[in-house]
């Protein structure tokens, strides 16, 4: 009687993983998944002894890959600002610049055809002219919006174009809109005209905005 041959584990892993070699495709006839699958199973197949020079580097790699995508998560995550933005759009307006230097910037940018920059010094001059005036209370947690509203109240006559003016600045300083000539010519003639607007009798009583966040 004859014993059949009886492989042991080593040998018998290897002939299992030759006979599964004879199945593999052809990489020619490989789509480009297939391929990337197969790249991927090979990297991951790859055996690496932990106290040597392999494990230093996949560390190394891995703490790479960490840092990668902590950096896109924070990019894609924070506040939207527009390439154009400096530290002054931070805030509405820099406290430390007079209004008229605003208003004169406006103009040379508007001459320039710079209308997206000419109008956000147009409205800084609006919000710097109403701060000087006290017509409305302007703190580093002012929002455009919040400004628009609170003006719009102290001088009901523009509330419209304050509310325009105010919504156009976030699409400018957030968004990157570039507005047009005649967009822009409003909000320079709307700054001239409400530097010397007169207040609502009223005041800021009935404001609005005294019911929204800060």
């Amino acid at each position: 009687m004859t014993i059949p041959w009886t492989p042991d584990d080593d040998d018998a892993r290897q002939l299992l993983d030759e006979r599964i070699e004879t199945y593999d495709l052809d990489p020619a006839g490989m789509t480009l998944w297939e391929r990337i699958i197969g790249w991927l199973n090979d990297a991951l197949a790859i055996n690496i002894d932990p106290t040597g020079t392999g494990s230093v580097i996949v560390q190394v790699l891995l703490i790479i890959a960490v840092g990668v995508l902590a950096f896109a998560l924070f990019r894609y995550f924070r506040p939207s600002v527009s390439p154009a933005g400096t530290r002054q759009e931070a805030q509405l307006a820099d406290p430390s610049v007079p209004a008229e230097d605003y208003l004169r910037a406006a103009h040379r940018l508007f001459n320039a055809d710079q209308f997206d920059q000419a109008y956000l010094q147009a409205y800084r001059f609006i919000v710097r002219s109403a701060s000087d005036r006290e017509l409305v209370e302007v703190t580093p947690a002012t929002t455009a919006t919040t400004f628009g509203w609170s003006l719009g109240a102290v001088l009901p006559a523009y509330r419209e174009g304050l509310t325009e003016a105010s919504t156009e600045f976030n699409r400018i300083s957030y968004g990157g809109n570039i507005p047009t000539r005649e967009a822009t010519e409003t909000v320079l003639q709307l700054a001239t005209t409400i530097a010397t607007a007169h207040p609502h009798p009223g005041g800021n009583i009935n404001d609005p905005s005294r019911l929204m966040p800060r």
